[in-house]
């Protein structure tokens, strides 16, 4: 089926887009024969997002979230595909846990990838796996300290092994850079903590050591090195510096960026999260480095939990939180006050993670990709509802945040996934 999205803005400048089937087949001011055509007229036309750094949950955490529910709300926020991490129960460590992953996934209404989990014990298997070349592992994942459910690893010439793997399969590695002992050292100040403990008990300079310590790897060993949810003003820096020097690639969150431990008084356990929300100072530096190219993609780190986990005492009660809903809302907001351009909103959200994963003809508006693209109003205001989500995690420490900008169609391999108006089909 052709469809004809028209005027439209694309760049700047009015634009009719042909969909014929799956893909992009005309960008101009034409008019090419179509069976259905969409007025776009003041509406922007962008790229899909492409999320590299999500938890699906499903398998046994389906009351966390399942492929369907995450798909809906990726959908409503602009999402057009998604990288899941590794850190499910049962873990994606193994071929065998993989292919349990491949069956839930086909639920999925979005495209998808996955992320592997690299750790002490599983190096043998991982090798196996990787030598089945499967084509929809996005890359590896290292976690340097526990956050949840996860297998941390600490020892030199473990992380060494991986870096090495991650070269051989030219796969890239995501590292989780906060340093478990240093956590631990940090935590064990505090006798009573709270949620207001966070920000302390997992120390910024637990995460400014990982990082110099994987920078200083990558540059010895020249593996792709994409380092997640980075939150602290001094890691920018670090990066900043060696960006010449190794193949390093920056990510950020939204929740990074834009809000810090002053919300924890209100947000409560609706804002625990690892690495935590740090200080306003960072979220100016993280800014920065969306202007200074420091900052090659934004991550939603969409970590749906339970309600009844997240109301537990600090201690009890899980790490992250949803943001598949709220990423493009509150970006986009950014654009209208001026922050950074709509060109680089793309950039961050979908062209720079097409280019460092590797995927093919996808993160772009162009003749003969795929057309996985959402249309946004700028001019379109919001409030953040958590009961409205479509997730299964109703919480968020945005929760009455306002804002204006906002997706009102996705559609996934040229099909209309969302309408603002009409819902999810």
């Amino acid at each position: 089926m052709k469809i004809l999205i028209k005027n439209g803005i694309i760049k700047g400048k009015p634009r009719n887009l042909l969909i014929d089937n799956q893909i992009i087949a005309y960008i101009g001011t034409n008019n090419p024969n179509c069976e259905q055509e969409i007025d776009a007229s003041g509406l922007h036309i962008l790229p899909g997002i492409i999320d590299p750094h999500t938890h699906i949950r499903d398998l046994k955490q389906t009351d966390k979230e399942t492929w369907t529910t995450a798909s809906r709300s990726a959908l409503k926020g602009g999402t057009t595909m998604v990288f899941d991490m590794p850190n499910t129960r049962p873990p994606t460590v193994n071929l065998e846990y993989l292919n349990m992953k491949r069956e839930v996934a086909k639920s999925a209404l979005i495209n998808y990838k996955f992320n592997v989990a690299a750790t002490a014990q599983n190096l043998p298997e991982l090798i196996d796996l990787l030598e089945t070349k499967p084509s929809d592992v996005a890359a590896l994942k290292l976690f340097l300290a526990g956050s949840n459910s996860n297998e941390f690893v600490d020892e030199p010439e473990i992380l060494k092994r991986i870096f090495d793997i991650s070269l051989t399969y030219d796969l890239p590695l995501i590292v989780h850079t906060e340093m478990q002992k240093c956590v631990e050292a940090y935590s064990a100040q505090i006798q009573t903590p709270t949620i207001i403990n966070h920000n302390f008990m997992r120390h910024r300079e637990c995460s400014i050591k990982g990082t110099e310590l994987m920078l200083k790897l990558a540059q010895e060993i020249g593996n792709k090195l994409y380092l997640a949810h980075i939150s602290t003003a001094e890691e920018l820096d670090l990066i900043l510096q060696k960006k010449s020097k190794c193949r390093v690639y920056c990510e950020i969150t939204p929740h990074h960026l834009l809000i810090n431990e002053q919300i924890l008084e209100k947000a409560g356990n609706y804002g625990k999260v690892n690495p935590p929300l740090r200080e306003l100072y960072d979220n100016q530096r993280i800014m920065l480095g969306i202007s200074d190219s420091t900052v090659d993609t934004i991550g939603t780190d969409h970590a749906p939990h339970t309600l009844s986990e997240k109301n537990q005492d600090y201690k009890l009660a899980p790490s992250g939180f949803p943001g598949l809903e709220t990423s493009a809302r509150l970006l986009l907001n950014e654009v209208n006050k001026g922050s950074f351009s709509l060109e680089r909103f793309a950039e961050l959200t979908s062209e720079k993670s097409a280019e460092i994963f590797n995927i093919q003809n996808r993160g772009k508006l162009s003749e003969g990709y795929f057309a996985d693209l959402m249309i946004v109003d700028m001019t379109k205001t919001w409030t953040v509802r958590s009961n409205e989500f479509e997730t299964k995690a109703k919480y968020t420490p945005y929760e009455g945040m306002s804002g204006t900008g906002d997706v009102v169609m996705t559609f996934v391999n040229g099909q209309l996934k969302y309408h603002s108006e009409k819902g999810i089909s």
